[in-house]
C-alpha cells in the first residue's frame, strides 16, 4: 500500500546524490535519513537475506551495526536453556555523515547486486523517494516505471 505524503515531506526527501553523499563527523542529516529509510525500506520489501526476510528497521540496524563495528556478547540467560551469544552493533542514530553515506552506498550496492552476497533473487526495483535521491527527475523515473 502507498501512502500519501504531504507535498512538505516529499520536498525533505533528497533529489540529488549531494544531499547525501556527504563527508564529515558531524551526525548524520536529516536528509541522510530519509534516504537510508528509503533504501532500506525497498530492501524489507524485496529482498530476502539469506532465507531471512528483514523489516525496513532491522535493514538499518544492519548498515548501522556494519559501518559502526559489530561486538557479540553472551546473552541474557533466561533459564530456558543454553543462553547463546547476540551480537550489538549501533545505533543509526549514532552514525556520522560519512558512515551514513557509506551505509546508504552499502545498501544500494546490496540492492543493485544482491549475487554478490550469495541471495538468490532479482535486484531491486527501487522506490520513487531512492530514485530522486539518486538524481532522477520525474520524467526519468516514469521512462524507468514504464520500461
Amino acid at each position: 500500500m502507498t501512502t500519501l505524503r504531504t507535498p512538505a515531506e516529499r520536498d525533505a526527501d533528497p533529489t540529488s546524490r549531494k544531499e547525501w553523499e556527504l563527508d564529515g563527523s558531524g551526525k548524520m542529516t536529516p536528509k541522510q535519513r530519509r534516504m537510508l529509510n528509503a533504501v532500506c525500506g525497498c530492501l524489507a520489501a524485496q529482498l530476502s537475506w539469506h532465507g531471512n526476510r528483514l523489516s525496513l528497521d532491522d535493514w538499518r540496524h544492519m548498515l548501522a551495526g556494519t559501518m559502526l563495528g559489530w561486538r557479540m556478547m553472551p546473552a541474557i540467560d533466561r533459564g530456558e536453556g543454553a543462553a547463546g551469544f547476540i551480537m550489538l552493533g549501533g545505533s543509526s542514530l549514532d552514525l556520522s555523515k560519512t558512515l551514513a553515506c557509506n551505509a546508504i552506498t552499502c545498501g544500494l550496492h546490496i540492492g543493485d547486486h544482491p549475487e554478490e552476497q550469495k541471495l538468490r533473487c532479482k535486484p531491486v526495483q527501487w522506490s520513487y523517494a531512492v530514485l530522486r535521491g539518486l538524481g532522477f527527475n520525474d520524467s526519468d523515473i516514469q521512462r524507468l516505471r514504464a520500461a
